[in-house]
């Protein structure tokens, strides 16, 4: 029963982690949409791409942690 709890983990990690590109490049047309980022829009968005797959990231891992935990408690 405790894999389900990871699965919700697992998946929305790597959800987020494939969607990072799009999510970055809608991130920036929101915040920066009346700017004019014509030599600095690549940095930007790499920044932003990066931010999302490191939080996909995090998500995984929390996952493996929960996993681990709840392994050793039975």
């Amino acid at each position: 029963m405790f894999i389900k709890n990871q699965i919700k983990y697992f998946l929305l990690g790597i959800i987020v982690i494939l969607f990072s590109s799009p999510l970055g490049y809608s991130m920036i047309n929101m915040i920066y949409a009346n700017k004019n980022l014509t030599g600095s829009f690549d940095i930007l968005l790499n920044g932003f791409i990066h931010s999302f797959m490191l939080v996909g990231v995090l998500i995984f891992m929390a996952g493996l942690v929960n996993m681990f935990v709840e392994k050793n408690h039975k």
